[in-house]
């Protein structure tokens, strides 16, 4: 539909079998992406991130290939361009551009829950649905248009796919305002983890390039 529109559209299938980063939820997540533009972060996310840019910076015109995107994306974080850039944006849309500088000023929920393994063992799977609707439930996204986001609500992942975690061990940690529908979220996220005795083969985060 793309070229037929005249755009040029690539789509990038990535893998679902662990949640993106460390954390799911609004607030959570931006802090997350601010790590990447300092140069951290996690390496899951900076790896698609970087990526991602790259694709944007070839599809724009601006390189003529995604490897050289890759390395202007890597070129504006480590300059700080990207930081910059993304305060102005914080700027122009009447946000507080102190966040950028002082994460900590993003809302955090008043309560948590830790998830504790129910065995020991190599994490094998986890079902990034079931996490999604459970951080949902929480508050960090709407079931019908006229619910209201708690930016603060979500969810701290402690254990990526193939890590080793003892019996009683933290998966995850749920992060909340209100307790309305803890129980039923907390039902999803023990069972979204499947934990086996051996650990699962390596996975690429990218899948496959579509219109590349």
């Amino acid at each position: 539909a793309g070229r037929r529109m005249g755009k040029k559209i690539v789509a990038l299938i990535t893998d679902m079998e662990h949640p993106l980063g460390r954390t799911a939820g609004n607030a959570m997540e931006v802090a997350e992406c601010i790590e990447v533009l300092n140069g951290g972060g996690p390496a899951d996310l900076r790896e698609l991130c970087i990526e991602l840019a790259g694709w944007m910076f070839l599809l724009g015109g601006r390189v003529p290939g995604v490897g050289e995107g890759r390395r202007l994306a890597e070129e504006m974080i480590a300059s700080g361009r990207a930081r910059d850039r993304f305060r102005d944006i914080i700027r122009q849309q009447g946000g507080d551009v102190r966040i950028v500088d002082e994460p900590e000023r993003l809302p955090h929920a008043k309560r948590k829950l830790d998830i504790p393994a129910p065995s020991a063992g190599y994490i094998a799977g986890i079902d990034c649905e079931q996490v999604g609707i459970a951080c949902v439930m929480l508050g960090a996204g709407r079931e019908k248009k006229e619910d209201a986001i708690d930016p603060a609500a979500g969810m701290e992942f402690h254990r990526r796919l193939g890590d080793r975690i003892e019996r009683g061990g933290p998966l995850a940690t749920l992060h909340y305002n209100s307790d309305a529908r803890l129980d039923e979220a907390r039902s999803l996220v023990e069972a979204s983890y499947r934990i086996a005795a051996q650990a699962p083969a390596p996975r690429p985060l990218v899948h496959k390039v579509i219109g590349a």
